[in-house]
């Protein structure tokens, strides 16, 4: 059963996320914690996935993400927030999170959410439907590397940037490419519009 943290300042929030999750029996919030308290709450119980608010009184939500990953990389975070998505998302996804989800979205969504990034997958929302895309989980490199060719980088301008070697660029656009299931560095700009990575 997937361990859950739910990070949010107001209790009402977090007691209805951990009813809906428990009720389903696929997930036991093993914690929850306002912003003051998150870090320290995710350290006691090391859970499988952090479900976080952004709009944090006393921390900075986006920061949090990246904090969360340094207690332990396998932490998922999923995003719930009222924040404007078209803002944010880019952001959460380069601090380390998993998904982003909406607080106007239904417990159905939310709970399809949590299962999809459960399952290894990225899930923010996408295209002009809204709908939550599901995309395979690439590394903190691969997305560096997919952001640079996103920005329109060359192999040589991206390898200076990290520190790597051009041929070692051209194996992470190999690999993007099949991991992606696309064909072109075109096709790699593109998803990385699609899914608020550019």
């Amino acid at each position: 059963m997937c361990t859950v943290v739910v990070i949010d300042d107001h209790p009402p929030i977090r007691m209805a996320l951990r009813t809906y999750l428990e009720q389903e029996g696929r997930c036991k919030v093993v914690g929850e914690a306002s912003g003051a308290e998150a870090l320290s709450c995710v350290r006691m119980h090391t859970p499988d996935l952090v479900i976080l608010d952004l709009a944090l009184s006393s921390s900075d939500g986006l920061g949090l993400i990246r904090q969360i990953s340094l207690v332990d990389q396998k932490i998922k975070i999923l995003v719930l927030s009222a924040r404007e998505e078209r803002i944010y998302i880019t952001r959460a996804a380069e601090q380390g999170a998993c998904g982003y989800v909406s607080k106007s979205s239904s417990m159905q969504e939310i709970l399809y959410a949590v299962q999809l990034v459960r399952a290894g997958y990225r899930c923010f929302p996408g295209g002009d439907s809204g709908n939550t895309r599901a995309v395979p989980v690439l590394s903190r490199r691969e997305l560096a590397v997919l952001r640079f060719i996103a920005q329109g980088g060359r192999n040589k301008d991206i390898a200076q940037s990290l520190f790597i070697s051009p041929k070692t660029v051209s194996t992470y656009k190999m690999r993007l490419l099949t991991k992606l299931n696309l064909k072109t560095t075109l096709d790699l700009v593109e998803y990385a519009r699609m899914n608020g990575l550019a």
